[in-house]
C-alpha cells in the first residue's frame, strides 16, 4: 500500500511554464540506445526477482505523448518500481518534464534524476520547479545534489514530494545535515560498484542513532515509495 505524500493544493492547472521546447527525435531511434541496458536489467530482475525492484531509465527529448507511450510500455509493462536514473545534459533539466507528466498521469510512479555534475545549481532549481508542479509524483534527486548539496537540501525541504538519495555522498557533515533536515525523505544509496555499500551504510549509522530514522534512511523510505512498506 502506498502512503500519500502531502503537497500543495489544488493541483496546478494550465501548461507548465518550464515545458521543454527542444526538438523531439524519433522514438524508435531514441529507444535503440537503451535496449542493451534494458536487457541487462531484465536479466538481473529475471534471475533475482525477490531481491531487486527495478527502475528503468527512459529517453529524454521526446514529446509528451511519445514519452508517455515509452513509460507505459517499458516501465509499467515490465512491472517496475519507477523511472530512472535520468541524466539530463548540462542545463537540460527541463527535459525531465514529459517524464514527470507521464508519471503523474499514471497516478504514482517515482522518478529518479541524477543530481551531481554536470547538473548545475540552475538544473536543481528547475527540478524543484518541476517538483512543485507535479507534486503528486515522488521526485528523487540522486547523489545528494553533488557539490550543490546545500541548495538541494534547501529545495527538497520545501517540497514534500521530493527526496534526496545519498550515493557518492562522501562528506560526513553533509549526510548528517541532510538526514537531520528531512529525515523522512532521505534514501540510502552507494553507487555500487563504484561505491561501497558497506561504507555507505556505516556512514549513515555514524551520523544517526539506532532507531526509526536510521531504519527509514536505510530502507524504510524507498520501501514505502515502491509499495513494499
Amino acid at each position: 500500500m502506498f502512503l500519500p505524500l502531502p503537497g500543495p493544493a489544488p493541483w496546478p492547472t494550465g501548461t507548465p511554464p518550464f515545458s521543454s521546447s527542444r526538438p523531439s527525435c524519433r522514438t524508435a531511434k531514441k529507444k535503440t540506445g537503451y535496449r542493451g541496458a534494458w536487457g541487462e536489467l531484465d536479466a538481473v530482475l529475471g534471475a533475482l526477482p525477490d531481491r531487486f525492484v527495478g527502475f528503468l531509465s527512459v529517453p529524454l527529448g521526446l514529446g509528451s505523448q511519445e514519452t508517455a507511450v515509452v513509460v507505459v510500455q517499458e516501465v509499467v509493462g515490465r512491472g517496475l518500481g519507477g523511472v530512472g536514473e535520468l541524466a539530463p545534459p548540462l542545463g537540460g533539466a527541463e527535459l525531465v518534464e514529459p517524464v514527470l507528466q507521464a508519471a503523474a498521469d499514471l497516478g504514482w510512479l517515482p522518478v529518479v534524476v541524477y543530481g551531481s555534475a554536470p547538473s548545475t545549481a540552475e538544473d536543481l532549481a528547475m527540478l524543484a520547479a518541476l517538483g512543485r508542479w507535479y507534486h503528486g509524483v515522488p521526485l528523487v534527486v540522486s547523489q545528494l545534489g553533488g557539490q550543490h548539496w546545500m541548495q538541494a537540501l534547501e529545495l527538497v525541504g520545501d517540497i514534500p514530494s521530493m527526496y534526496l538519495e545519498l550515493s557518492t555522498a562522501s562528506i560526513v557533515f553533509a549526510v548528517g545535515v541532510a538526514i537531520k533536515g528531512v529525515p523522512d525523505r532521505i534514501l540510502f544509496g552507494s553507487d555500487a560498484p563504484y561505491g561501497d555499500p558497506v561504507l555507505a551504510r556505516v556512514l549513515v549509522e555514524r551520523v544517526t542513532s539506532p532507531g526509526e530514522v536510521c531504519d527509514r534512511v536505510l530502507g524504510g523510505a524507498i520501501a514505502e515509495l515502491v509499495g513494499l512498506g
